[in-house]
């Protein structure tokens, strides 16, 4: 199988040849440390992964020499590989008159998954991130006002949501004009310790929109992976009623666990995930890494429907050495069908 047709044949719900793997952020600085190239697909390439995540273009304006303004005019910090907000885009609802969104039509949009897509063909498969319900209006609010908003301008939360909405259906439909088959959709909606509002509030104001936003993409013919860190359980049954194909990253730092939810929904949903990217890939030993894809593989992963990857990304500070580890480990015990017994031995559960 080519790396495209594995990750298909997971969000299908079925058995691969082997287990597939692929990232959603790399640091340039491992990366580098790697493959001697800060190129993402330079490096999926040099390490044979089977998929790649990749963002959608924008034409951005150097505000100094940490920051720049972004076409929704939100002015990011560009120190590390997350290009976090730092100012607040709309604060009230007159903020919203007048206010003109990006063109989801723009060619230049779409230039990075074209490349990518052209580069790959049909061996690797392109993942293209889409923004969900939460992440512009976030962006544009500042985290701490739009969860604010949510009790106190649920109106102004409502149109912004709409409008990323709207925004984020279009850009699907050109996805799928270019040849894009799969769509990760973010962002958060809860920490380690619990959903970041209630879960009468998320089924309220949020989950409507972002079941919009899932039900244009499967009409589409798209598959669409949810990310969200954190402790998902309060709401977990309705994200997976919104007919979304994978979830992301099964974190057990956030109470989610492979095993669980695999006896709990069976091959029903596939799963990505769950090599610890906070310890195990950071400042364990190799071993540990081994010890850890084996176990996430027995757990998430006998009958299919499973994507090994990071926890979260690889981030600034994974081991390179641990990273490689975990991928060689991948395709050494990720072979189907498995050798349980050789998991279980290196996982020490025997």
């Amino acid at each position: 199988m080519t790396g495209k047709e594995r990750i298909l044949t997971v969000l299908n719900r079925a058995t691969p040849d082997r287990v597939p793997t692929m990232e959603w952020v790399f640091s340039p600085k491992v990366i580098r440390q790697m493959c001697g190239s800060e190129s993402d697909l330079d490096f999926v390439e040099a390490f044979d992964l089977d998929g790649v995540a990749v963002g959608l273009d924008s034409k951005n304006q150097p505000f100094d020499d940490r920051h720049i303004v972004d076409e929704w005019g939100v002015k990011r910090v560009t120190y590390d590989e997350y290009p976090n907000p730092v100012n607040t885009r709309i604060a009230d609802e007159s903020d919203l008159e007048g206010y003109e969104m990006p063109d989801p039509d723009a060619e230049y949009r779409f230039d990075k998954i074209k490349a990518a897509i052209k580069r790959f063909g049909d061996e690797r498969c392109v993942v293209a991130r889409v923004r969900d319900a939460v992440s512009q209006p976030r962006d544009l609010m500042g985290y701490e006002n739009f969860l604010c908003g949510l009790h106190v301008e649920p109106e102004v939360v409502q149109n912004l949501m709409k409008m990323s909405v709207d925004y984020s259906m279009r850009i699907c439909e050109n996805l799928v004009d270019i040849g894009v088959e799969v769509i990760v959709i973010g962002d958060d909606l809860a920490t380690n310790l619990g959903l970041l509002m209630s879960p009468a509030m998320f089924r309220q104001q949020i989950l409507p929109e972002f079941s919009r936003l899932v039900a244009h993409a499967k009409k589409l013919g798209l598959k669409v992976i949810k990310h969200s860190d954190g402790d998902l359980r309060l709401i977990l049954q309705d994200l997976l009623d919104t007919g979304i194909d994978c979830l992301d990253p099964i974190d057990e730092r956030g109470n989610m666990f492979m095993k669980e939810l695999r006896a709990t929904y069976g091959n029903t949903i596939a799963l990505k995930g769950n090599i610890d990217c906070v310890e195990t890939l950071v400042n364990k030993t190799p071993q540990d890494v081994r010890r850890e894809v084996a176990r996430c593989i027995l757990e998430g992963g006998l009958h299919g429907g499973l994507i090994l990857s990071s926890s979260n990304s690889i981030h600034s500070g994974i081991s390179p050495e641990n990273y490689k580890t975990m991928l060689e480990a991948a395709k050494e015990l990720g072979n189907y069908p498995l050798d349980v017994e050789l998991l279980k031995t290196t996982a020490e559960m025997v």
